[in-house]
């Protein structure tokens, strides 16, 4: 049987996770929106490069990757 203080720790876990699948869901989504763009929207690296600056800056700001992992070769 569970102790309720193991009880806490996993829902603190899970609620931990969710936020990193939430957080992960939105760094896709703004790739995606980079490449794509709108129907109205030129195309262009600009977008794609700035789709993808923001998603680096959201998995900076959860937590998901380290500044160092983030620094090119």
């Amino acid at each position: 049987m569970s102790h309720p203080g193991e009880i806490d720790e996993l829902k603190a876990r899970l609620d931990a996770a969710e936020r990193q699948v939430r957080t992960l869901a939105e760094a896709v989504r703004v790739l995606a929106g980079g490449l794509e763009g709108g129907p109205l929207e030129e195309a262009g690296q600009a977008r794609t490069e700035h789709a993808a600056r923001l998603a680096h800056e959201l998995l900076l700001a959860a937590g998901l990757i380290r500044p160092e992992e983030s620094e090119g070769p």
